[in-house]
Formats: C-alpha cells, sequence, structure tokens
C-alpha cells in the first residue's frame, strides 16, 4: 500500500476536547454493520486510488485513501474499470473484507460497501493472545494490511505479542518487514518506536547505504535522523568532498548544511578567488553574505585579493558594488578597503559625496569629507550658506558655523534687522552672544 494522503480523518463537530476519549480508545460506534461509501480511479501506472468515507450519528465521519495494486482486489480488472457498468468487487485482507457495489465509468467508479470481518483471522488473533476484536477493530486491522503473516514476521525479528495499536503504527508508518531485514543488514536493531521513528524521518534502505558509501557507515539511528532531518544526503557529502571538504564529522557537514554551504556555493567561491577556504570560514563568510556575487562585484570595483576577514568586514559595514560605483562617479575611485569602510561607517555615500562637489566642494580628502559629515555640513547647508551673500568659503570654515550654529536663516534675520556687511568671524560671536 502506497498511502498518499493521512489514512484517517476524523471530523468531530461538536465535541468539546474535553470529551474526547483517552489515547488508544478509538472513536468509532460500538455496534451496527459498518458500511460507507467508496470511489476508486484507475492511475496511468496500472494501480488504483481507492478511497472509502463512512459516516455515523454524532457527526463522526472517518475518511481514507489509498493507492493500491489492482491484485488487491477480488472481482477487479481495468478492462471492467474502462468498460464502465455495473461494479461489484471485494477489497480483501487477512483481518476483513469490504464488499463494495456501485457502478464504473470512464475509468473510475464509485458506490456503497458493507465491511464483514474475517472469523478465521480471530480465532487465530486468539490463538496469539489477541482477544476481543470487534468489527471496528477488525475494520482498523483490515485497512492497515495487519495481516498474520505481518505478525509472525515480526515475532521472527523478536517483536513478540506487540499491543494492536503498535503493530497499527508500524503498519501505517510503513515499516514493513524487508524494511526491517534491510535495516538488520545494516546492524540496526530497534525497537518498534525507534524503526516508526526512522522510517517517518525518511530514513530508508537507501539512505543508509548512500551514507556509507560516503564514509558515513555505523551512524546511530538518532544520527540517521538528524542527518535526513537537515538535509546531509550522500549527494550533498559528494559535493562537499568535491569541493575540498573532506572526510568532515556529521555535525561538521550538519552545520554547513545548515547555513547554506553547499557545493555550488563552494565552487562559486573557488571561482571568485577563494578556494582553499576551510569549513568554518566557508560558514562565517556564508552567514555575513559574502557569496560570489558580492566578491565578483568588488573585484569589479576594483577590490580584489582581500583577505577573507576584511572582505567579511566590508559586507558587514555595508561596502558593496553598488557604493563602490556611486562613489566612482562621485570622484573617488581608487579608495582602499579600509577607507570604504571608514567613509560608509560615517555615512558618506555617493549622493553625499556628489552633493558637496556640486556645490563647490569638489576633490577633498576623505578625511575632510568624514569630518563635514560628522559636524553635519550637508550640501543644503552650504547652498543656504550661499544664498545668504557668503559663497567660496573653504571646507573648514563651513564646519566652524555648523558647530556654532550660524546658518543661512541665522544669516538672512540677521540682515532683516539692518546688519549687513558682516564678517563671518562678527557673525558668530553675535550668535555666540544670544544675537
Amino acid at each position: 500500500m502506497n498511502t498518499k494522503r493521512a489514512w484517517l480523518t476524523l471530523i468531530l463537530i461538536g465535541v468539546s476536547l474535553g470529551s474526547l476519549p483517552a489515547l488508544g480508545v478509538r472513536l468509532f460506534p460500538a455496534s451496527g454493520p459498518i458500511t460507507g461509501q467508496w470511489t476508486l480511479e484507475l492511475r496511468p501506472s496500472g494501480d488504483v486510488q481507492f478511497s472509502i468515507h463512512r459516516s455515523w450519528p454524532g457527526h463522526h465521519e472517518y475518511e481514507s485513501s489509498s493507492g493500491y495494486s489492482l491484485d488487491s482486489f477480488r472481482g477487479l480488472s481495468s478492462s471492467l474499470l474502462q468498460g464502465g457498468g455495473t461494479a461489484k468487487f471485494e477489497f480483501v485482507r487477512d483481518a476483513g473484507s469490504l464488499e463494495c457495489e456501485g457502478t464504473f465509468r470512464n475509468g473510475g467508479g464509485g458506490g456503497a460497501f458493507t465491511f464483514s470481518g474475517n472469523p478465521q483471522y480471530v480465532a487465530s488473533m486468539r490463538a496469539l493472545g489477541y482477544d476481543g476484536l470487534d468489527d471496528e477493530r477488525l475494520f482498523e486491522l483490515t485497512l492497515q494490511d495487519v495481516s498474520l503473516a505481518y505478525i509472525h514476521d515480526l515475532a521472527s525479528f523478536g517483536y513478540n505479542h506487540l499491543p494492536l495499536d503498535q503493530l497499527v503504527e508500524m503498519r501505517m508508518h510503513g515499516v514493513s518487514i524487508p524494511y526491517i531485514r534491510a535495516l538488520r543488514g545494516f546492524g540496526y536493531d530497534l525497537p518498534p518506536d525507534e524503526l516508526v521513528r526512522l522510517r517517518d524521518h525518511g530514513v530508508t534502505q537507501d539512505y543508509i547505504a548512500g551514507m556509507k558509501t560516503v564514509g558515513f557507515g555505523g551512524l546511530k539511528a538518532s544520527q540517521l535522523v538528524e542527518a535526513r532531518d537537515h538535509g546531509v544526503d550522500p549527494e550533498y557529502l559528494r559535493g562537499l568532498k568535491a569541493g575540498g571538504i573532506d572526510n568532515p564529522s556529521l555535525d561538521e557537514a550538519v552545520r554547513l548544511r545548515d547555513h547554506g554551504v553547499d557545493a555550488k556555493y563552494i565552487a562559486g567561491m573557488k571561482d571568485a578567488g577563494y578556494g582553499e577556504l576551510k569549513a568554518e570560514q566557508l560558514i562565517e563568510a556564508r552567514d555575513h553574505g559574502v557569496d560570489p556575487g558580492y566578491l565578483h562585484g568588488l573585484r569589479a570595483g576594483g577590490i580584489d585579493n582581500l583577505p577573507l576577514d576584511e572582505v567579511v568586514r566590508l559586507r558587514d559595514h555595508g561596502v558593496d558594488a553598488k557604493y563602490i560605483t556611486e562613489m566612482k562617479d562621485a570622484g573617488y575611485s581608487g579608495l582602499r578597503a579600509d577607507a570604504l569602510t571608514e567613509l560608509r561607517d560615517h555615512g558618506v555615500d555617493g549622493r553625499y559625496a556628489s552633493g558637496m562637489k556640486a556645490v563647490g566642494l569638489a576633490n577633498l580628502p576623505p578625511a575632510d569629507l568624514i569630518r563635514l559629515r560628522d559636524h553635519g555640513v550637508t550640501p543644503d547647508f552650504i547652498k543656504q550658506i550661499k544664498a545668504a551673500g557668503f559663497a567660496g568659503l573653504s571646507a573648514e570654515q563651513y564646519e566652524t558655523l555648523r558647530d556654532n550654529g550660524v546658518d543661512g536663516a541665522y544669516i538672512r534675520k540677521l540682515n532683516q534687522n539692518g546688519l549687513h556687511d558682516l564678517t563671518l568671524q562678527q557673525i558668530i560671536r553675535m550668535r555666540e552672544a544670544g544675537i
């Protein structure tokens, strides 16, 4: 059986959570024949999708839908499905059968079913120590195909007289006899709950075999689950090896995967000139947003062959290809990495540098730009001072005016009060005096 969606859906309308039975107690009706509706559809693979639905008083509903091979049914064939007409077949398992009647049309069909338990199965189960199998329990065991052969095979592996709920859980989660046998072959003798856990997390026979081929044989069951959950599979590990990360520990491999370091990233970093990085360096670079695209952008901007820690520092401070280009356009090309970092930290960007150039302060040393920015001397401030009659001032003079609170509005106010032709020093002294 290849389950396509959850095997069981229970819809409880108008029932409070507090009234739900304790775990392990089934919510089906205690008596009466088990009936419901079925639908069936022929799939391109030749298998069928078989779905059932039943409801009973109290607004309770049950749904199950799974894929089956045609030989799971008695009296059903591909020709009958495609030919159409009256449908009458059985879904047969050890524990019981669903007698289905209805119609077929265009490779599908639907109708009603009635469930019948198998008395011989009940007797055999009683001999194995399983008593009290009512129709509801048999219906459940039928749908999950908890066969006598399955129970006997489990016993041959040492799983004797497991609780019925555990048998259902194992079957429902795909813990098959071939799966158990394969795990034993790899050295895993696990309790039922661990088998279910491995199966649920996608730890298949092929996965275990593949991990062994890349040097990860003999992992504990918990390690297999961890590796699978984090996307560490044979393909990923082969990619790491091709990139120069050979024989990592499982913890290292998981950490690399969690931080987005994969074969593509490593190859890209190598192409950008960083091909000899260790695992921790790759993680650091990835965490800080240093990727091949970023490195190529730096190279285009004239920043090349830096140690990784300096590249990380540039990235952390917001120095990227766009910033370098904007500074170049503003007349600041060929700057060293540390100069770019300092400018960025002080808020000197291409727009600010271009603005200062536009108001007559072109080709200032980076240190002067930083000082002006720190003191709040902006292009708009300079424009106001010029409009107030003071053009052609030096960077130091603009800085002095700003530090003393003299702006264009203040100078205009003095002029409006008849104070004209004042020197900068006079204006500054008046400002200091509170005039």
